[in-house]
């Protein structure tokens, strides 16, 4: 992504003072080499894009022009995924709660849905007692140890009988297929996708050796970190893995497992990657709005907040670049420097410890914030930003989202 002064003055004085930066060639790129790391290994590898880590159309409409799958959690996002128009077959229901309109409407229409849990294997029961057609296409959850610390609310426990008897349930019911095995962590580290690996193989091997065949596509969930710079790196307690070493663990023995069998009698392994694909294919611009000193603390306030780029209080400090727009008057030397939010949340800071100079109309673009920034933004004091795509030139752009207004925000209530 080319950025200059001049793009980004004129895009904050037709789009406002802040706006999200989308690169859709980085998105591509961490596709295309996510998708080889793996099927390097095991051929049959697909990638079923996270939809909940962002769901802006133009990542999912890439996804689908990449061959990519949609991995959906909501009623919201399938409604989605069906818009831009990605095949049912393609299409992938996960998570502890589904309405079950939206499910009985996907199963009908032979999209799969990952049961989470024995209530929601009853009410899909009951849609396959009166359904003609088809049998649905269903997978179970898988819930096993993976020694990360982490006792997972996701999925059946394979160690205890319900596991078994809805494998029995799905098998004796001829509505139904069992088509698949899910997974869902949330730790990144290579030795959790080292044990789930494992432990879905394990699971494979104790329960569905004699019917291999019967198994379309088998998921590791999601949970990769992705590419990001050595100063991003250092921030974390654990080394990063490379798309090739996740791929090491995870594919490589999908293909000892399945390697003997013909091409086509092998399912497809699914990964669920969201981080991995779009943290780095969005940036996060805004203005400088304030400069002051406190109590020997140099404080800059901006435009933004860090409820644009993650609500999480652990959030690390994320690359930045501050382009010199503001023409340089009323500037200043800063020495660690805590640049702050527009919110009243006292902890709303958005970089800590910068050493530079500023002036009141820089910008400073974030990097690495398109992992659960626009789904987790809320209409906290102002609506959210507009979202653009600076085109190759450098010097033009396309809006992908216009910025939010007060008719956006409430319109759903009742004004008297």
């Amino acid at each position: 992504m080319k950025l200059t002064s001049d793009l980004l003055r004129q895009i904050a004085a037709e789009q406002g003072p802040s706006f999200y930066l989308l690169d859709s060639a980085r998105f591509r790129q961490n596709f295309t080499d996510l998708t080889q790391a793996f099927r390097a290994h095991y051929e049959r590898t697909v990638i079923a894009y996270s939809y909940k880590t962002n769901y802006v159309p133009r990542y999912v409409q890439l996804v689908a022009e990449l061959g990519g799958y949609a991995e959906v959690v909501s009623s919201m996002e399938m409604a989605l995924a069906q818009k831009i128009g990605v095949p049912a077959r393609k299409i992938f229901f996960n998570g502890p709660y589904k309405e079950i309109h939206a499910t009985a409407a996907l199963l009908g229409a032979g999209g799969t849905v990952n049961v989470d849990h024995p209530l929601e294997l009853d009410r899909i029961v009951a849609l396959a007692d009166s359904h003609e057609g088809a049998p649905f296409r269903l997978g179970l959850r898988c819930n096993f140890d993976v020694r990360d610390g982490v006792v997972s609310r996701f999925g059946f426990d394979v160690e205890q009988p319900g596991f078994r008897d809805a494998i029995a349930r799905i098998d004796a019911h001829p509505g139904l297929e069992l088509a698949g095995l899910h997974c869902h962590f949330a730790t990144r580290s290579l030795d959790s996708w080292r044990n789930r690996t494992l432990g879905m193989l394990d699971v494979i091997d104790r329960h569905f050796r004699d019917r291999l065949d019967t198994l379309r596509q088998i998921s590791l969930g999601g949970g990769l970190y992705g590419r990001m710079p050595d100063e991003l790196k250092a921030q974390f307690p654990v080394a990063i893995p490379s798309f090739a070493e996740y791929a090491e663990v995870a594919s490589k023995p999908f293909q000892d497992y399945f390697g003997a069998r013909s091409e086509n009698k092998r399912p497809e392994l699914l990964i669920e990657p969201g981080t991995a694909l779009v943290a780095d294919a969005l940036k996060y611009a805004c203005t400088v709005n304030g400069l002051k000193r406190v109590r020997g603390r140099d404080i800059v306030s901006l435009t933004g907040s860090s409820y644009n780029m993650n609500p999480n209080p652990n959030r690390k400090n994320v690359p930045i670049e501050v382009f010199a727009t503001g023409g340089g008057a009323g500037g200043a030397e800063l020495t660690d420097a805590f640049l702050g939010g527009y919110t009243c949340i006292e902890s709303d800071y958005l970089y800590k410890g910068y050493t530079g100079r500023m002036s009141p109309g820089d910008m400073v673009v974030f990097d690495d914030v398109g992992s659960y920034s626009v789904v987790m933004k809320p209409p906290f004091i102002l609506p959210d930003v507009a979202i653009v795509e600076p085109h190759d030139d450098g010097a033009t752009y396309s809006v992908v989202k216009r910025k939010e207004t007060f008719e956006d925000i409430f319109r759903t209530y009742s004004l008297i």
